[in-house]
């Protein structure tokens, strides 16, 4: 499905694509040099038909994408990014159940075929993603360190260290879904299992009130009820979630956390816990925020994580290399991309 935004006025200076693949959809955006979400395209995954048809469609996309810059912002697309679940290696996505046969992909090389681009995109895992939006558009601009949570089926997070989202030495930063809660089974990601996750994801808390209340029970539905056995059941989880993420911010010692992801629909909830947790847990509690981009942020990280590319000076198609981008004077770039470029 395609969506085009009001603004039709023809911007000078190049223009950058972000590709966001989900297991049930695929976003793709254009963006203004600014970071500006200019045009964008939305279809589905199709996981079950592999990756091989969802390169393909999106490739289609981006040459709809490319064409629109020029005609309607004569904006030339200069630099790509995509971003996904899972671990993204060179050759390999791992921990990603949702996109079957993406394990043994190489994402920017494939991306790069796909696309006939000279250099390979810059790829990125989505929450990580998520958190470039945030230290560059959003709740953790200007922050040092941050760190982003992302609540929803499952749960992960990302730490902003100098503008930079650390990837750590196996792209797996941030898995904090594999935390093991304290007080719970020894089952750990060697059982197959992702304890923490288990606890506080929004799926497993689904299931687990369902199961206790003899009612199906979406974990928005649960944060809605008002009768005691809900409570005690949002109750507990959200202790554990607040000792986990207060013990995250001892080792870090983070300025600000901020908390996105579709569960924050009941931020009413969730950040007032958090936030009492962290104060009574932590010797000097950071501020507790809900992140800016509740809505496509792994998809304005795509976007961030582009303009960082082009920001460094590569070029998208070989036919159409032109000078460096100039920024504005109130945006700042790290020159070592926040992503690790796994191509």
């Amino acid at each position: 499905m395609f969506q085009g935004y009001e603004d039709r006025q023809r911007r000078s200076g190049p223009a950058a694509v972000g590709i966001d693949f989900g297991g049930t959809n695929i976003e793709i955006a254009l963006a203004s040099s600014t970071g500006t979400l200019l045009e964008r395209v939305r279809m589905q995954t199709r996981a079950e038909q592999g990756p091989d048809q969802a390169l393909a469609r999106a490739a289609a996309a981006v040459r709809h994408l490319e064409r629109r810059a020029m005609d309607a912002y004569g904006a030339p697309v200069r630099a790509y990014a995509a971003v996904a679940p899972g671990v993204i290696q060179a050759d390999r996505i791992l921990l990603t159940p949702n996109l079957p046969g993406w394990d043994s992909l190489a994402l920017a090389r494939r991306l790069q075929q796909e696309l006939e681009i000279e250099h390979a995109p810059a790829v990125c895992n989505d929450v990580r993603a998520g958190a470039l939006a945030e230290a560059r558009f959003g709740a953790l601009r200007g922050v040092d360190p941050g760190v982003y949570v992302s609540l929803g089926t499952g749960i992960a997070a990302a730490l902003t260290v100098g503008g930079t989202v650390l990837g750590g030495a196996h792209q797996a930063a941030g898995e904090i879904g594999y935390l093991n809660p304290g007080g719970t089974s020894a089952a750990s990601f060697a059982d197959g299992r992702a304890p923490l996750e288990e606890i506080v994801g929004g799926k497993a808390l689904g299931a687990r009130a369902s199961e206790l209340l003899g009612i199906e029970l979406t974990a928005a539905e649960l944060f809605e009820r008002t009768d005691p056995p809900a409570r005690k059941i949002v109750r507990e989880a959200l202790n554990v979630l607040g000792a986990a993420i207060a013990n995250i911010a001892v080792f870090v010692d983070p300025e600000r956390i901020v908390v996105g992801g579709g569960m924050m629909a009941s931020t009413d909830v969730i950040l007032p816990n958090l936030a009492a947790h962290l104060a009574r847990a932590v010797p000097f509690a950071p501020q507790v925020l809900t992140a800016h981009f509740m809505q496509d942020a792994s998809l304005h990280g795509a976007v961030a994580l582009a303009l960082d590319h082009m920001a460094g000076d590569r070029p998208g198609p070989a036919e159409e290399r032109s000078a460096p981008t100039a920024f504005p004077a109130d945006m700042v770039f790290n020159n070592r991309f926040a992503c690790k470029d796994s191509g």
